[in-house]
């Protein structure tokens, strides 16, 4: 390894230190991050502490969140999300959550954001349906006023419990007014979990002008990307990974322009790749599948979306072009107005060529 005092060794540093510089002053759009989890553990103690809400190892305060926030398996994963969601319950909780998210948000310069939500989850819990609308929309008010960025929202199902899929439309249109833009499916993966009970809601929501963004092809294979294909007409999909196990469904969805969330800490986290080294997005580039950079659930993966840009520089050798390329696709991939994207696009384009020389 060269020293950095080394000729080569200091244009690398300088070299990183101005790609670190272009992540950070992008403006972006981030289409796969969840709201519950995206609650870091400051906010979540706060939370928390207003409802009464026990949170694994919060008797150690937030070195002891932040501890169970490392956990060991989706079972320990799904603990915490649980937990999360549970310090949700009246309209300043989801207010006052969204707004700390958009904080950490508006940080990393992104301006436009399509958060999954899971509204079901809060209403079986006895949460008021109204009061929970009017908490997302009073944070999703605070934060482009005060911030600058934009929230919309995709309203998802779990996928292990389709009955939820009616009143979780219901809800996403009386709420289209606040932002909802598109409709999801999360949850565990396997061939047990079939989205044929989801089929006539999508259907519902699609001809409502509702977009389809399901969750597949992260902890299931090829099956699941298919019947998701097949079925729910997705507009993108969350993950997709696994969709290299079948050459023929990765054309396709290239062939199609079926854009992929790609999370590529999430995936590293939860053990659908070993490494981040070992993860496909380069071979997913290479077959010409479209794809965009998210976080998932950034505080419980250890990330964020600017370091998910630093990691994806340092694990497959990314250029300045290579960023940008990426943080545009996430524009041009993204619900927002056409006027919207023009305007963000031009604004990535100035900010890339003032930090890395670009023609």
């Amino acid at each position: 390894m060269s020293n950095a005092t080394d000729g080569d060794g200091a244009d690398s540093l300088d070299s990183l230190d101005s790609l670190n510089s272009l992540i950070m002053a992008l403006p972006k759009a981030e289409l796969h991050v969840h709201l519950e989890g995206s609650i870091v553990p400051e906010l979540a103690l706060k939370l928390a502490a207003r409802r009464g809400v026990a949170l694994p190892g919060a008797e150690r305060g937030v070195e002891g969140l932040r501890e169970a926030y490392r956990f060991a398996s989706f079972r320990d994963f799904l603990k915490v999300y649980i937990a999360l969601s549970n310090t949700l319950q009246q309209a300043e909780d989801f207010s006052d959550a969204v707004f700390g998210i958009a904080e950490g948000l508006a940080a990393q310069q992104v301006r436009w954001v399509e958060m999954t939500f899971t509204p079901m989850t809060h209403v079986v819990q006895g949460v008021d349906p109204d009061a929970m609308l009017a908490g997302l929309a009073d944070g999703r008010r605070r934060a482009l006023e005060q911030l600058g960025i934009e929230f919309a929202w995709v309203f998802d199902v779990v996928r292990s419990l389709p009955e939820q899929g009616p009143q979780t439309l219901e809800l996403a249109l009386r709420a289209r007014d606040q932002g909802v833009v598109a409709l999801g499916v999360g949850g565990p993966e396997g061939p047990q979990w079939s989205v044929v009970p989801l089929a006539g809601v999508f259907e519902r929501a699609h001809a409502e002008g509702l977009k389809s963004v399901p969750h597949a092809g992260e902890q299931h294979g090829p099956p699941s990307l298919r019947e998701t294909l097949d079925l729910l007409a997705p507009a993108r999909i969350g993950h997709g990974v696994r969709c290299l196990e079948d050459p023929e469904l990765t054309a396709e969805l290239a062939d199609r322009g079926i854009p992929l969330e790609v999370c590529p800490s999430s995936n590293v986290a939860l053990g659908v790749v070993p490494s981040f080294t070992a993860h496909p997005l380069p071979q997913l580039l290479a077959a010409g599948v479209e794809l965009s950079l998210a976080s998932d659930d950034p505080p419980l993966f250890g990330t964020t979306l600017t370091e998910e840009y630093r990691r994806c520089v340092s694990a497959f050798g990314w250029g300045p072009e290579q960023v940008l390329k990426i943080a545009a696709a996430a524009v041009r991939h993204s619900f927002m107005p056409e006027d919207r994207k023009r305007a963000l696009l031009a604004a990535q384009r100035s900010v890339a060529q003032a930090h890395a020389s670009l023609p």
